[in-house]
């Protein structure tokens, strides 16, 4: 059932109300929200709804550019994963995290709306085809080989033999698809990698591939037994990588993981093109570097005379003590980076998105701070929550400062910090 829950004046005109319960539009059956978002853009249609037991068929008259506005009660519930990656992070989370985390899916509508990854391994031939009928473009894919023997290893699911027909299908039909390819020493590197890169170069409507380092936590008994890339390896990763990225002229780039692992600097914001990988760590240093530029151009100095904490992964930390001088000059202040080192998933671990609460208290000494800042992709989205469960209110509590919020992307991180400090002192 799909019970409306509300609806706009487009709904409304043609005679639809809150609690039906809408059975098809264009004579297509509602399975969930993005069949009502797909009919947004259409003109003229009937809508099939049942009110008091009774079927009835409305006729729906508007203008392309305006939204039914249809809101459903129920909201959709993730499609759970049947694979068994080697390398999946939720069979290594530890326990005492937030539910939801522990939640395993594979979901191409989650892969449209918010930009996760999906293998297309746990999909009918009837999903394919609603990805093309709806346009559910672009889509983002985990590939991670292009060697179908390679790949099963991998996700140990024999759907996956299936995944590069249905990529050439969808990318026929016009859809857009970002991939990418976690590296899993001896596994798909080295030339499978190349070939992987290639094959997908070949496949219509690739747009993008994405290379990022396999991720193992310190919480991984009864696995697979992996390990992570060498400082050596990955500095083979990041020039096969280039090699390739040169040859093609912008289509595949390995994430800034790989180059703090190989002990290389990221490459700067022109290398990046679009940045379509962004939400995958590709460019994410470059982007941040070139936020703080402009938020720096656009202020004028200032003397706050504050000390500021700023808590981030081990891999940043160094990068981003650098990028304070600069910060620090501007609008007066003292900053301490803080490297948190990863206690709660094991050390390998070393990105700032996967700080929790417990570390942070646990090793940012904030005595005689003024604030601590913190980036948002530590904590749930559209929340205050951390990983480990406990709240920033928590966290500002046990260090006796007040948590700034920032966006990881650096695009506010300065003048978050000014206008906090500035409002106090104009009170």
């Amino acid at each position: 059932m799909a019970i409306v829950r509300s609806l706009g004046k487009a709904a409304r005109r043609a005679g639809m109300r809150a609690g039906d319960d809408l059975v098809s539009l264009g004579g297509i059956p509602v399975r969930d929200i993005l069949d009502c978002l797909y009919f947004d853009g259409e003109e003229k249609f009937d809508a099939e709804i049942v009110r008091g037991g009774k079927r009835r068929v409305l006729h729906v008259r508007k203008s392309a550019d305006e939204p039914l506005g249809i809101e459903l009660e129920e909201e959709m519930r993730p499609m759970r994963c049947r694979n068994k990656c080697v390398f999946c992070f939720v069979d290594q989370l530890p326990k005492g995290m937030r539910e939801s985390l522990y939640v395993k899916d594979d979901d191409y509508r989650y892969s449209f709306i918010s930009g996760s990854y999906v293998t297309l391994t746990n999909l009918s031939d009837d999903d394919i085809d609603r990805i093309i009928r709806l346009g559910l473009s672009p889509i983002y894919i985990s590939v991670h080989a292009f060697t179908d023997e390679v790949r099963r290893r991998l996700v140990t699911n024999p759907g996956t033999d299936t995944l590069i027909a249905r990529m050439r299908k969808l990318g026929a039909a016009g859809i857009k698809m970002h991939t990418q390819l976690v590296i899993v020493p001896g596994l798909n590197d080295g030339e499978e990698l190349t070939k992987s890169i290639r094959g997908l170069h070949g496949v219509e409507g690739v747009a993008t591939v994405a290379v990022v380092p396999v991720g193992l936590t310190g919480h991984r008994e009864g696995l697979a037994p992996l390990r992570p890339a060498t400082r050596e390896e990955s500095a083979a990763t990041v020039k096969q990588v280039e090699e390739l990225n040169a040859e093609f002229g912008g289509f595949c780039w390995c994430s800034d993981e790989y180059y703090v692992k190989a002990g290389m600097p990221p490459r700067e914001y022109p290398y990046y093109g679009d940045f379509e990988q962004i939400e995958n760590g590709v460019g994410l240093f470059a982007e941040f570097y070139d936020n703080v530029d402009y938020e720096l151009s656009s202020l004028p100095d200032m003397r706050l005379n504050k000390k500021i904490a700023l808590i981030t992964g081990v891999d940043f930390a160094p990068y981003l003590r650098e990028k304070m001088k600069e910060v620090d000059a501007k609008i007066g202040i003292s900053s301490t980076v803080f490297g948190i080192i990863n206690r709660f998933f094991g050390e390998t671990i070393t990105v700032a998105g996967l700080v929790t609460a417990g570390d942070i208290t646990a090793q940012a000494d904030c005595s005689g701070m003024d604030a601590a800042v913190i980036p948002d992709n530590m904590l749930k989205e559209f929340g205050d929550v951390f990983l480990d469960n406990v709240t920033t209110d928590e966290v500002s509590r046990a260090l006796g400062v007040p948590l700034i919020v920032v966006s990881h992307n650096g695009s506010d991180l300065v003048s978050r910090i000014a206008d906090r400090f500035r409002g106090e002192e104009r009170r």
